[in-house]
């Protein structure tokens, strides 16, 4: 964390420097704006942002949900505070609770880099705090800050991106003082978008692995999780259909220990 908040000296002199570029428009002030209230709308739809997956996938035993969102801090800055829940609903269950949840709160830095080939941005961990919010014997948490580089190479007709984040867990919840064992420092994502042209429309197969070990040396003892989205070409429904398999440890932070190997289905948006 250390390391992460020294860095954020030298690239907020670069973002300065960057204010001007294309792939960066902070809000301005609205007092200086001609249209107000297209400039309330701007503002209020940069306010809150995308920020991972925005999905609901039915399973057997239980199925997820997952809401995320990010907004900007500072206006001249890329600094971000994030939010993500992850739910696990059992809707088999009479009174079809919700068996596990995770929040997952942080604060981060982007940094893009538009004109340096594949890499697109490099992300900034400062903080994020992961809790399933129960107390006593049930009670999981961890913190952790990051550094994820991101790639994206746009080829003929489809587009790749691949990311690599390497992160320091820390302040481990009694419950779950052993979770590197599951939850190592490194995670892979792979994904490739427009894979096929015709009716088939935004169509994404994405590739998640994190093996386990505090040196991520137990590829046997992480998870995979795999997915595929795709739209109907010509059907102007906004969500996309959604295919999900997870296999291995640490899919909820309650059962972070057990194996699993489940597949679901549902939309993403």
């Amino acid at each position: 964390m250390k390391f992460i908040l020294a860095l954020l000296v030298t690239l907020t002199a670069h973002a300065e420097s960057e204010k001007g570029g294309e792939d960066y428009h902070p809000m301005t002030n609205l007092s200086e704006q001609k249209d107000k209230s297209a400039a309330v709308d701007k503002d209020e739809s940069d306010i809150l942002q995308r920020h991972r997956p925005f999905y609901f996938a039915y399973g057997h035993d239980t199925s997820k949900l997952q809401l995320s969102f990010r907004s900007p801090l500072v206006r001249t800055w890329p600094l971000y505070f994030g939010y993500t829940q992850l739910m696990f609903w059992a809707l088999q269950a009479d009174s079809k609770p919700f068996n596990d949840l995770t929040f997952n709160p942080e604060l981060f830095y982007q940094l893009k880099t538009p004109s340096s080939g594949m890499l697109k941005s490099i992300d900034f961990g400062i903080f994020s705090h992961n809790s399933n919010g129960k107390a006593g014997p049930a009670s999981r948490s961890y913190n952790n800050s990051y550094v994820r580089v991101n790639f994206e190479k746009e080829l003929k007709h489809w587009i790749a991106r691949f990311s690599v984040q390497v992160q320091d867990l820390y302040n481990f919840d009694p419950g779950n003082e052993d979770i590197q064992d599951h939850i190592g420092p490194l995670t892979l994502n792979l994904s490739f978008i427009q894979l096929f042209d015709g009716w088939i429309d935004k169509s994404e197969f994405s590739l998640q692995a994190f093996p386990g070990g505090k040196f991520a040396n137990h590829w046997d003892y992480g998870g995979y999780q795999a997915s595929l989205s795709f739209r109907l070409g010509g059907v102007n429904i906004v969500p996309a259909f959604y295919l999900q398999y997870y296999k291995g440890f640490a899919e909820t932070l309650l059962n972070y220990s057990q194996r699993v190997d489940v597949f679901r289905a549902g939309i993403i948006f």
